[in-house]
Parts: C-alpha cells; sequence; structure tokens
C-alpha cells in the first residue's frame, strides 16, 4: 500500500531530508507509516500533517534508537532503517 501520491511522490523522490542531530546527519529517501501508527495514532493526527511536521521542523532530538520532534501542538516519534523514515507515533499536545 502506497502512502504517497502525486505531488508527494515527486518531493520524496527528489528531496532528502538533511538535519544535524547532535554528531550525526539524518537522511532518508521515503516516509512511510508502521502499523502502530496506523492503528493508534491516525486518527489523531493526519497522515498529511505527520509530513508536513517532518519536512518543516529541523533539528529531532535524538530518542535512544529512535528521534523525536516537539512543536507546541504535536509530538511525533520516528526511526530511520534503511533510508526509510518510519512514523511511530503522533498526537496531538495538551
Amino acid at each position: 500500500m502506497s502512502y504517497t501520491s502525486g505531488r508527494e511522490k515527486y518531493l520524496y523522490s527528489t528531496l532528502y531530508y538533511i538535519s544535524v542531530v547532535g554528531d550525526c546527519v539524518v537522511y532518508f529517501s521515503d516516509i512511510r507509516p508502521t502499523e502502530h501508527y496506523l492503528e493508534n495514532h491516525s486518527h489523531d493526527v493526519s497522515w498529511d500533517k505527520v509530513v508536513e511536521i517532518i519536512f518543516t521542523t529541523k533539528n529531532p532530538r535524538k530518542k535512544g534508537n529512535n528521534f523525536e520532534i516537539e512543536t507546541d501542538k504535536y509530538y511525533l516519534l520516528f526511526e530511520i532503517k534503511d533510508d526509510v523514515l518510519y512514523v511511530i507515533n503522533a498526537k496531538v499536545r495538551k
């Protein structure tokens, strides 16, 4: 199942998100939801919003083997494996 279409496919195929996190640089060429996100979090934060947050937020924090992004309104947790960013968790902050 593909979660990209039209404009997003073009973005994902041509853009690489680069962010300096501590001593490492984060690269990925695709974004995919995990089953956990789909089952537990997709109703709270839409996929379009998750992708927007990832591409507009610089400097995610490293948390163990994962990364997190916190904005005024949202919290995202993701991991990167084999150049693919997998969204694990997306919540609206209260």
